[in-house]
């Protein structure tokens, strides 16, 4: 009899911490919690097993706008609860093309060591043609085996492709960042051949300038 007692005394006492344990149901759609950073919301999301992989209304998943906001823990308790690395949003970029044209490292790391399926060298040309390659993302690219003078399917590099559109200031940083000012593209086109096609290029004499400082020539 005493061990009956003692038996139901102990599912009660588990029924009541479980359910003291037990968080409110979010009031808030997982999508604008994670957009605004609210942390309890996220984790009754958790609790109550919303499915993190449903977009929100502009096409871009939870992690998504996790990684494009820089928000490490957030983004790392998505993975946890399921979120799928490989999805892309509206404009068909991954959580890691969000992160580093974003700038947000420590996220993209976060999602690299997670298992993220990205080409990242495939990305790197991407992201320049898009003027979205900032210096730390372009030395977390190169940290991960990505070839700065490799030729994309277009036949340009990363810095035929910045010469060609005019873009000194990114010029510069992949030059600085190893790039070969005397590379030929696959129709034997050096950068500076290219600065010098007013045809190709939005720009004046600075890009000239700046490949010969470095010591292009054609």
């Amino acid at each position: 009899m005493l061990r009956n007692r003692q038996t139901v005394l102990v599912i009660l006492m588990t029924v009541l911490l479980h359910g003291c344990g037990e968080p409110p149901k979010p009031t808030v759609n997982l999508y604008r919690a994670v957009h605004i950073g609210d942390l309890d919301q996220i984790k009754r999301h958790m609790f109550w097993g919303t499915d993190v992989n449903t977009p929100g209304p502009h096409g871009s998943y939870p992690l998504h706008v996790a990684a494009g906001q820089g928000r490490v823990a957030i983004a790392d308790a998505l993975i946890g609860n399921g979120a799928d690395l490989s999805l892309r949003d509206r404009e068909g970029r991954t959580p890691v093309h969000v992160a580093l044209a974003n700038g947000k490292i420590p996220v993209a790391k976060l999602l690299m060591e997670q298992g993220a399926p990205d080409d990242l060298q495939a990305l790197f040309f991407e992201l320049v043609r898009a003027d979205s390659a900032d210096r730390d993302t372009v030395d977390f690219l190169l940290e991960r085996g990505v070839d700065i003078n490799a030729l994309g399917p277009d036949g340009k590099a990363a810095l035929h492709l910045a010469v060609v559109d005019g873009d000194v200031k990114l010029a510069k940083r992949l030059i600085t960042a190893g790039a070969d000012v005397n590379l030929p593209d696959a129709a034997g086109k050096p950068p500076l051949a290219l600065a010098s096609d007013a045809t190709s290029v939005r720009t004046n004499g600075i890009m000239t300038d700046l490949l010969e400082q470095y010591g292009a020539s054609e």
